[in-house]
């Protein structure tokens, strides 16, 4: 019988409630629990901390930025705001615009808008002359 709290097979028996139910205690987190705790969800273990890719997921604008850019799709082009939302970021964000700018391969600007996009599909665009 495995604990319902850490999931844990290293469990035994540990006598009966009075009810007759049987009861069972975890050698692994202590815990004691009759066959009906069994049958509900297991309580999630507390997470404590984050990695180091959870953390640049959160606070490296750079980090999320390519990221973003990473997986457009060849089919679609964005405007400026609509990839900024794709990002989860703001117009605010510190650093956002020359992060922007630094991805040249992925953009091109006409009629003063800017568009993203995967880096073949601008490189053709702009071959076309459609952006600059």
């Amino acid at each position: 019988m495995n604990c319902p709290r850490c999931q844990s097979s290293k469990t035994h028996k540990n006598g009966k409630e009075l009810s007759g139910k049987q009861k069972y205690f975890c050698n692994e987190c202590k815990y004691n629990f009759t066959e009906d705790s069994v049958s509900l969800s297991p309580v999630p273990k507390t997470k404590i901390g984050m990695s180091l890719d959870e953390f640049r997921d959160k606070h490296d604008v750079e980090h999320i930025v390519a990221k973003t850019l990473k997986k457009l799709d060849k089919n679609l082009i964005y405007e400026k705001g609509d990839l900024i939302k794709l990002s989860g970021l703001s117009y605010g964000t510190q650093g956002l615009s020359a992060i922007l700018e630094s991805q040249s391969a992925y953009y091109g600007k006409i009629g003063g808008r800017v568009y993203f996009s995967h880096p073949d599909t601008i490189k053709t665009l702009k071959e076309q002359a459609k952006l600059n």
